[in-house]
């Protein structure tokens, strides 16, 4: 059911695609988890490219952040407070005490419509997925939770705030920001007060649960304010009216000015984006800020300064993907494709990641490798649950010619595993 939900996801183009933000979250979200009830769990955590307020528990511990919740929340300890809440319906089996109440109904289905529903506010397209009879309102009525559901993953999530080191003084802050109306309009516009219901009781009782001692606990990190600088600058849709907030101002904090280079290569002046990363670079040393700089580099045809920087990361971070993959752009851009294959297949023997078979495939076809390219997006979809699409990619290699006997042989036996494993017609 987890593997369905987040491959309906997938299907809907609703996760963000920026990996230092989304390896932000995941680190913040592991470190909650480790100090939850159920310390041993494997939780994985996404964003949701969508500005609407909202953050879910799905099946099998997937707890999915809105990217309108990151931009709503002022520190990390406010963001953390969500996730810890999300964390504790998990622990406490609030969603799966809903999921057994329909076991008459199949889970893949539910895993599908969860998806569709938690998307369809930002997306219309979506709600066509919904469209299977009684399903979607049940469906919608388990994420509901209910108040004694909210109260014990309020209290579960403060003692996770505690022993991660976070300040829980988060989550009262974040209640109000969600009731402040003047701010973000009626309460009925917030998604997520909607599956999470609020009042002014219940932010009481989360205040009562907090220790005083607590409040002094760091309520911020310097990555959760690059992380948010990234996701307002790339969600501006006005981004030269955005300038006005970013004009520069004595001893100003780093993130704002790493938000000002990020603007302006928004804007196309990349020399000003260069100058004011450089500089940055001279005072801090930050591996997002270097990431930045080649890319600048690289949007200025600055071959040598890119693939410098890439290269001296790949050296210090060997198997840290949002490293890994913007050097492999950069190797595709200038054409580079053998370096490139080399430095992508040493990862293969890492943690499945599409963004890695991705960029192989694209790779080896510039090589003209065109029977590792389709090898390569066969197991991408396999891996993404998407068969049908495997196979396509296996007959194509089929179709190349000159190929080998045993090449052949290889190919239809990954073509009737797939059929065999998966049942497929």
């Amino acid at each position: 059911m987890g593997r369905a939900f987040i491959n309906a996801l997938k299907a809907q183009g609703a996760l963000l695609d920026d990996e230092l933000v989304n390896d932000y979250l995941q680190n913040l979200g592991q470190r909650l988890a480790i100090n939850s009830p159920e310390q041993n769990r494997e939780f994985s955590f996404f964003i949701i490219n969508a500005n609407d307020i909202n953050a879910f528990a799905g099946p099998n511990a997937t707890i999915g952040i809105n990217k309108g919740l990151i931009l709503a929340a002022k520190n990390e300890s406010q963001l953390a407070s969500v996730i810890a809440h999300e964390i504790a319906h998990v622990t406490q089996k609030h969603l799966t005490r809903a999921f057994q109440a329909n076991n008459d109904t199949n889970l893949v289905t539910l895993a599908t419509v969860l998806a569709a529903i938690l998307v369809s506010s930002s997306d219309p397209t979506a709600s066509a997925a919904l469209m299977m009879g009684g399903v979607a309102g049940g469906m919608q009525q388990q994420i509901n939770f209910t108040r004694s559901n909210e109260n014990e993953a309020d209290r579960v999530g403060l003692q996770i705030l505690s022993k991660s080191n976070l300040n829980p003084a988060g989550m009262v802050e974040f209640f109000e920001i969600l009731q402040s109306s003047t701010f973000f309009g009626s309460e009925s516009d917030i998604e997520y007060l909607r599956t999470h219901p609020l009042n002014s009781t219940r932010i009481a009782e989360a205040a009562s649960r907090t220790p005083k001692v607590s409040w002094s606990t760091p309520n911020d990190s310097l990555l959760f304010q690059l992380a948010r600088a990234r996701l307002a600058i790339a969600n501006s849709d006005n981004p030269t009216e955005l300038q006005k907030n970013f004009l520069p101002e004595k001893n100003e904090k780093p993130a704002k000015t790493y938000a000002r280079a990020l603007l302006y290569m928004r804007l196309n002046k990349t020399g000003l984006a260069i100058t004011t990363l450089e500089a940055l670079v001279k005072k801090h040393d930050h591996l997002w800020y270097e990431l930045s700089l080649a890319y600048a580099y690289l949007q200025n045809k600055n071959q040598i300064g890119a693939l410098s920087i890439y290269k001296g990361l790949s050296d210090i971070y060997p198997g840290y993907l949002p490293v890994i993959h913007e050097y492999a752009r950069a190797l595709i851009q200038f054409g580079k494709y053998g370096a490139c294959t080399q430095l992508l297949e040493k990862q293969l023997t890492e943690t499945y990641n599409s963004n890695t078979y991705k960029l192989l495939a694209q790779s080896y076809s510039g090589q003209k490798q065109l029977l590792n390219a389709y090898i390569t997006n066969a197991k991408l979809y396999a891996h993404e649950g998407l068969y049908e699409l495997a196979i396509q990619q296996i007959n194509s290699a089929l179709q190349l010619p000159d190929i080998k006997p045993e090449a052949t042989a290889r190919l239809e036996a990954t073509i009737e595993i797939y059929k065999k494993n998966y049942k497929i017609e």
